[in-house]
């Protein structure tokens, strides 16, 4: 009989509650579920803890409470430690949700004692706050990077990604990225398979690679720079024109080198990633809604080689072109046939002769 995965599953106030019982349910039916649909025993994988500083219960967004099932300085020495999202209105304002006392130290002494630690939303901010993200990689909600950056200037942010594992450091996005970060935990800890038949039995697609999808312009102008900030909004009013660094540092009077450096610093990015992540979103609405080709597509963006085109959608969705259209796009966006090019294809096909 194998030794339970012990997974403290840390909860706040201010959090959204399907952060808590999505993850906890996953975890608890690792093992579970795909044997029961198949009739056989029930082999649980986790042991999970719903833990509070308190003990006592949480308040949720949306006037939810879940009850914690132990005080946190209660417990000791587990394999996993989920931080759940805490104070979500704070961070949009760019103030960090307040930290119980002890907490901080806690979290940080599991980490040191073996535990993999791993955290939702706001809940990375707490993982920064006890130096966790320090020389790492890490993601968040896609609207609170900038914050990320500003408060944990040693980590590297990838607000793109749903998931981000840097040794026994992960990290997701958004809220309900609780359910991709959850099955990401599974594979690591019970194996590929066991996650593909868990996603199964729940009904769940396995972790999705990007937030990008959901989200607008991955990045905001709070960093002070008044340089940096024109030339992003010269690229977002018109990311297909953009000329690059030189014409970009010529428009604010500085030159290619410094905007380059002050670019990357207030930003976390280089002038022709934020070019090319623009390109993309803008791509993607056209795709959501209009009757055209992906070839039309990546010329209206500004891309000429459509398979570069189709490489950087995929790098910066997790989805190809296509694939966003059938997932994303109105229902009049675009018209399959078995066997035939969408109609928005054919229609753009010079005539045989």
């Amino acid at each position: 009989m194998r030794r339970l995965i012990r997974a403290v599953l840390l909860i706040r106030d201010g959090g959204f509650a399907s952060a808590i019982a999505g993850p906890a349910e996953i975890l608890r039916m690792a093992g579970v579920a795909p044997r029961v649909l198949a009739g056989r025993p029930s082999r649980p994988w986790f042991r999970v803890t719903l833990a509070s500083p308190s003990g006592a219960a949480v308040a949720c967004t949306g006037g939810l409470s879940i009850q914690a099932e132990a005080k946190l300085s209660d417990l000791s020495a587990p394999d996993l430690v989920l931080v759940s999202s805490a104070g979500i209105a704070g961070l949009a304002r760019g103030e960090e949700p307040a930290v119980e006392d002890g907490v901080v130290e806690w979290l940080r002494a599991a980490h040191d004692a073996g535990a993999v630690v791993a955290g939702v939303c706001s809940g990375v901010f707490l993982m920064g706050r006890a130096g966790l993200l320090d020389g790492r990689r890490s993601t968040t909600h896609w609207a609170y990077a900038d914050h990320l950056r500003l408060a944990f200037p040693l980590t590297d942010v990838r607000p793109a990604s749903m998931v981000v594992a840097d040794g026994r450091v992960v990290t997701g996005g958004g809220v309900n990225a609780a359910t991709d970060l959850a099955l990401h935990l599974v594979e690591r800890f019970c194996g590929r398979d066991e996650a593909r038949d868990l996603a199964n039995a729940l009904v769940l697609d396995l972790p999705r690679a990007a937030q990008s999808e959901y989200a607008g312009w991955l990045g905001s102008a709070s960093h002070g720079d008044d340089a940096v900030a024109r030339v992003q909004r010269a690229i977002a009013e018109r990311p297909e024109a953009a000329d690059g660094v030189e014409v970009l540092a010529a428009s604010v009077a500085i030159s290619p080198r410094s905007l380059a450096r002050r670019f990357r610093a207030a930003t976390g990015e280089t002038v022709v990633e934020c070019i090319q992540r623009l390109r993309v979103a803008k791509a993607r609405e056209l795709l959501e809604g209009e009757r055209l080709s992906v070839d039309v597509v990546a010329r209206r963006v500004g891309y000429e080689d459509v398979a570069f085109f189709r490489r950087l959608f995929r790098k910066y969705t997790g989805l190809t072109p296509t694939g966003h259209r059938q997932r994303f796009g109105k229902p009049d966006a675009f018209t399959t046939v078995p066997g035939r090019r969408p109609r928005s294809d054919r229609a753009r096909q010079p005539a045989a002769g």
